[in-house]
């Protein structure tokens, strides 16, 4: 068996875990969904947008959202899968009801991560509004890679993703890391070769650049990873702008309290032959999105 998510060690745990990802989950959250969409009835009316992120696996997707959740109009998810029940046929109250579920769940379990070698970390926002809110205006999730492949395989999903999200905005958040410290913790957390994880990454690129291409010049915004953890006042503060939201003080402050002073140099951990810094060299090189990245920089 996979090793069981954090808060899922009870025998109900190991039950749900069996089952994720099978028609019987789907149907439960079906269920769910249904309940708590007419619970939520009034507050998900106030929603005008919904929220999806694209990128890459070990970008630092659940850390933004993570610390856009703490804001007090916002509910975002970790990993949901969301637009796998925009597939299956859920409606645009079932799917946000989804969310708004899963998040105070991972709340309760202090928005807790795995790390290298089983260590844990909290992702929590000490103060603000994980977990709840207050005049809800934006909900998403930040399962970033499975929405690439979904809205990449079916050239029609995304008419699909807009007819289910009829009436709210769509907006798309691109989380952005150092090739070399994405391709290296692909590596050494998830034991893909160098050949794996560099045609992963590569090819989500040329996926979200296609993506792009279809989408409104305001509806999708970059997120370099470097710049939220080096000035994440500021780049939260843009990204509430672009989500249509003010940004508090107190939230500024209290979510940039949370991050490290710089970014992790993953790239420092392996040893890089010059034949795969020469292939990485060449993948920057064919991405403007990439510019100024390097092994030093």
């Amino acid at each position: 068996m996979s090793e069981l998510p954090l808060g899922e060690e009870s025998f109900a745990g190991r039950v749900r875990h069996l089952v994720r990802g099978t028609p019987l989950h789907t149907g439960w959250r079906y269920a769910i969904s249904t309940r708590d969409a007419r619970r939520h009835r009034d507050e998900l009316r106030s929603v005008g947008t919904f929220v999806t992120f694209l990128g890459h696996a070990r970008s630092g997707h659940s850390i933004v959202g993570a610390l856009l959740d703490a804001h007090p109009q916002i509910v975002l998810s970790d990993e949901l899968d969301a637009l796998k029940y925009v597939a299956a046929g859920f409606d645009r109250d079932r799917v946000l009801a989804l969310c708004l579920k899963v998040a105070r769940d991972q709340h309760r379990r202090e928005r807790r991560k795995r790390g290298r070698g089983g260590s844990v970390y909290s992702y929590a926002v000490p103060g603000q509004w994980q977990g709840r809110h207050r005049e809800l205006r934006v909900v998403g999730d930040s399962d970033a890679g499975r929405s690439v492949q979904r809205l990449d395989a079916d050239p029609a999903f995304l008419d699909r993703l807009r007819r289910t999200m009829a009436g709210l905005d769509l907006r798309f958040i691109h989380v952005v890391r150092n090739p070399y410290d994405n391709i290296g913790t692909m590596m050494l957390r998830s034991g893909r070769t160098f050949e794996s994880g560099l045609e992963r990454y590569f090819g989500n690129w040329e996926k979200i650049e296609r993506l792009r291409e279809r989408l409104e010049p305001d509806a999708i915004h970059t997120l370099r990873h470097e710049d939220l953890v080096t000035r994440p006042r500021e780049e939260l503060a843009v990204l509430c702008t672009l989500l249509g939201l003010p940004a508090p003080e107190d939230y500024l402050q209290a979510a940039a309290g949370i991050l490290f002073r710089g970014p992790s140099r993953t790239r420092d951990q392996v040893d890089w032959s010059a034949e795969q810094r020469t292939a990485i060299e060449a993948g920057i090189a064919r991405h403007a999105g990439l510019a100024g990245y390097s092994f030093d920089a």
